[in-house]
């Protein structure tokens, strides 16, 4: 099938991205997933397992950062948008924030020995400098790389196919590996500070690996028609006046409200309602080798049905496999069986979804003339945040109002109240990923936006 993007001759913004750059590019999100397996997945568990944190206080302490991680995202875009260095705009954050990044990781295990109060204000505190200064700083120029390495949508359909896949696979090893590495080191905190060392000297080097390697062709920069650069509150503006990118934000939202519910429930479901915490590895891979070879198979189901089409049958198939989780929550291949179905619905989405931003980015700019990438990501990162910290915090009320301390066992309140998290959770989740869906026409568009959006550069460049 012809792209609906010609690749102009000459053109560098759509010259051919060779395979060790997108294999690069890939690397960088394998890195940022060490962080976000961790605190999606691994975290709560340690504070209220490890170090005997209350599960409400950890909720409570997660949303509340999350609320700074927003403000914090808006600020991070809106740099990038300004940030002018001799590596560009956002491969210069990528070098900056690589050692600050494995830092702040590994602090976050090292809560000291002492009342819960102290434990939960250095919680607060570390939590906050990795994920809402740290990390924000690191993944927000990251994923608006994407958006500068190319304008061809097919290019960058594949770009993040690679992205996407390789996260999953970054995703799924540090999920299967850890509680396997903890126990052999040892079973305490020491052993998860040692084993958050390793995981830090691993993130910088595959982070200098995609600095290094990945290159930024577009150099549009962000200003008014008038030359200026765009205030702050002018960019907040254009992000709310884009339909496609309010659309956007919330499909955000729903799939970290999934991500979160899966990521933290599932050592606690191993534990509690399978019977063994080493199956937090099984679970963990029976979703995300789907997911990596969903993402390898897509590209030419993007190309015949649209990034749309393909993200809703994923949702689709993401329901009807958590639904039947209802007949038999306790039985192992039940769970797996659910597992596999959520891993090709996840697949589908996440295998369009970076190449859905870079295209709604490319909308606005279509509508209003302003490119405003930067600002544009950081506000969707926002909302992904919204609903990673808004679910751990009902998590934790939810789980605190049935009485439930991190104990060895649990009695069989807490054990329901569990079951119908995972449950229904994720079919929240998913449902609401897919009626959002329903209303996104953007695929329709697109070709039509290249095209007048190159003829309008060449115009203006023949007026110059």
């Amino acid at each position: 099938m012809a792209s609906p993007n010609p690749t102009f001759s000459g053109d560098k913004e759509f010259e051919k991205i060779h395979l060790l750059e997108k294999f690069s590019y890939g690397m960088g999100d394998v890195a940022c997933n060490i962080v976000y397996a961790l605190t999606s997945s691994l975290l709560v568990y340690f504070y209220t397992n490890v170090v005997g944190i209350g599960v409400g206080i950890v909720g409570s302490i997660m949303l509340a950062s999350r609320l700074f991680d927003g403000v914090s995202d808006v600020v991070i875009g809106h740099l990038i948008d300004r940030t002018h260095s001799k590596h560009g705009k956002s491969r210069a954050w990528i070098l900056w924030m690589m050692v600050p990044y494995a830092i702040s990781a590994i602090l976050l295990f090292t809560v000291p020995d002492s009342t819960e109060l102290v434990k939960a204000i250095y919680v607060f505190i570390t939590y906050n400098l990795c994920t809402t200064v740290v990390y924000t700083a690191l993944n927000l120029p990251y994923a608006t790389l994407a958006t500068l390495m190319t304008r061809d949508t097919d290019q960058r359909a594949v770009i993040n196919l690679f992205r996407t896949g390789m996260s999953a696979l970054g995703n799924m090893v540090i999920t299967a590996v850890t509680f396997p590495l903890v126990t052999l080191l040892g079973d305490t905190q020491q052993a998860w500070i040692e084993l958050s060392f390793a995981y830090g000297i691993i993130a910088i080097l595959m982070l200098s690996f995609c600095f290094h390697n990945c290159h930024e062709r577009v150099k549009e920069t962000t200003k008014t028609k008038d030359g200026k650069k765009v205030p702050i509150l002018l960019g907040i503006k254009l992000c709310l006046t884009n339909k496609y990118f309010i659309m956007f934000f919330f499909l955000a939202v729903f799939l970290a409200f999934y991500e979160t519910v899966t990521g933290t429930c599932n050592a606690y479901y191993a534990q509690y309602i399978l019977g063994d915490r080493n199956l937090t590895a099984a679970l963990s891979s029976f979703e995300s080798i789907p997911q990596i070879v969903t993402v390898l198979v897509l590209a030419p189901f993007i190309a015949k049905l649209g990034k749309r089409n393909v993200a809703l049958i994923g949702a689709a198939v993401a329901v009807i496999g958590t639904v039947t989780l209802f007949f038999a929550p306790s039985v192992l291949n039940f769970a797996l069986f659910a597992c596999v179905m959520r891993g090709i619905g996840k697949g589908c989405f996440r295998g369009v979804k970076y190449s859905m931003l870079a295209d709604v980015i490319e909308y606005g700019a279509w509508k209003t003339g302003i490119r405003v990438q930067g600002l544009m990501v950081s506000a969707s990162t926002a909302g992904q945040k919204f609903g990673s910290g808004m679910t751990s915090a009902i998590f934790g009320a939810l789980m605190t109002m049935v009485g439930f301390a991190g104990t060895e066992t649990i009695n069989a309140l807490q054990s329901t109240m569990l079951i119908r998290i995972y449950i229904i959770g994720n079919i929240i989740a998913w449902g609401g990923i897919g009626i959002l869906l329903l209303f996104y026409k953007l695929d329709k568009i697109y070709p039509q936006i290249i095209t007048e959006m190159k003829q309008r550069e060449a115009a203006e460049a023949a007026n110059h």
